[in-house]
């Protein structure tokens, strides 16, 4: 205990947390963010004003988790916003003592509450290095840290990889990592939608097989990309590009082609960085790849050319975020929020056969968040029940620097 000058005394650990406090930033306007509030007040039904509220308080998430993670990893365990009770911010830490009055001055602290667990994150993603390297897991098996949850777990392929082994499978145990079964999902891919250049994400890609003779099928295009070769690319679902299809086109102009190297069927990597073609001596990335090159298409605005500005990691996105998707059958920019990222990005979002690929992006800060790689429906029925599975651009980033050689990043400037 430390005790000041007259009669009061105060931990020592309230000393030693500072409140923190944010730059202050222009508020967010609703004519901004429309999809986003249409979704909050029909879900959760609630006011513009409630809603708005609760969209100023993710953007506060965001920018709360750089400064927790920097000044207080011995503490901080990960944070989310908890749509389902009144749309409060959970800050999970190892010690309430640290962190309520670090976070006293930070902007709507009435909805903040700070829940005390086991872990921090510092000592999770330990905890997560620690178990790959005990079971022998490749860049493609990484172990995964469920904030909400407060644990390591394993998915997919690391899940696969442990239920094959006896031995790994009693380390798994040994180290107390949760082995995650997958739910049962449906890749998504036709659609209708048409534009003019330039490229943009929520396009509709036409896929033709090697010979050019047919279209079998069509998927969405997600984000516009650049490689450290210097290359332009187009994003979507490596699915898409599977049983012999290679071209993409759209509006019967060629776009790109398939790339061994750039490619992946397994979510949550599920990607195709496609690059432009050259056909007959065109140079299609010269048809397509024109300012502004980093455009979404965002049906829910007056001008629906929606700049990207940046892209979240996929260990920053945090449940309860609101983030909107593209798709070229559902042909609509539909919003919903977060509902895990423990294994790739869980939306509530509903999607359709055909908008596999399409963007998935927040409305406020111009961040991408994903792509589309399938939902737990075979069928296009939107219900409560409906889940969409999402790839994060930072995770296929780094599989695909893995596999390729290639630094990838998302076109942030027109």
């Amino acid at each position: 205990m430390i005790v000041l000058t007259g009669t009061l005394t105060v931990p020592e650990t309230a000393l030693a947390a500072p409140a923190i406090r944010l730059a202050a930033q222009a508020p967010l306007q609703p004519a901004d963010v429309a999809g986003s509030v249409e979704y909050l007040t029909t879900k959760y039904g609630i006011g513009v004003d409630e809603a708005m509220r609760r969209l100023e308080l993710q953007r506060t998430a965001g920018e709360l988790q750089d400064v927790l993670t920097r000044d207080y990893a011995e503490t901080y365990a990960g944070s989310w916003i908890d749509q389902d009770n009144g749309g409060v911010l959970v800050v999970a830490g190892t010690s309430a003592d640290m962190l309520t009055p670090a976070l006293s001055a930070v902007p709507d602290r009435d909805h903040i509450r700070v829940a005390t667990v086991q872990h921090s994150l510092k000592e999770l993603k330990t905890k997560a290095a620690d178990v790959s390297a005990r079971l022998g897991l490749t860049p493609l098996q990484a172990p995964v840290i469920n904030q909400q949850q407060n644990r390591v777990e394993l998915h997919r392929q690391a899940a696969l990889a442990v239920r094959g082994s006896a031995g790994r499978r009693a380390t798994a145990d040994d180290l107390d990592v949760v082995v995650v079964d997958p739910p049962t999902i449906f890749p998504k891919a036709c659609s209708i939608q048409s534009c003019d250049a330039p490229m943009r994400g929520g396009l509709k890609l036409d896929l033709y097989d090697y010979n050019n003779q047919n279209a079998h099928s069509h998927c969405t295009n997600g984000f516009n990309v650049h490689g450290s070769n210097g290359w332009q690319y187009t994003l979507t679902a490596g699915h898409c590009l599977e049983d012999d299809l290679y071209y993409t086109k759209h509006r019967n102009t060629f776009v790109g082609r398939y790339n061994d190297p750039t490619s992946n069927t397994d979510y949550p990597w599920d990607a195709a960085i496609v690059p432009y073609v050259v056909r007959n001596g065109v140079e299609y990335v010269k048809t397509w790849v024109k300012a502004p090159r980093n455009l979404v298409y965002n049906s829910r605005l007056q001008n629906p050319a929606f700049p990207i500005a940046g892209h979240w990691e996929a260990e920053d996105i945090s449940a309860g975020w609101v983030a909107c998707a593209t798709g070229a059958t559902s042909n609509n920019t539909r919003c919903g929020k977060v509902l895990s990222t423990a294994d790739g990005i869980i939306m509530d979002v509903c999607v359709k056969a055909g908008d596999s690929g399409g963007p998935l992006f927040s409305e406020f800060d111009h961040k991408g968040y994903g792509i589309l790689s399938a939902s737990n429906s075979d069928d296009d029925i939107c219900d409560s029940n409906q889940r969409s599975y999402w790839s994060p651009l930072s995770t296929i980033f780094d599989v695909m620097e893995y596999q390729s050689g290639i630094t990838f990043s998302l076109n942030t400037t027109a």
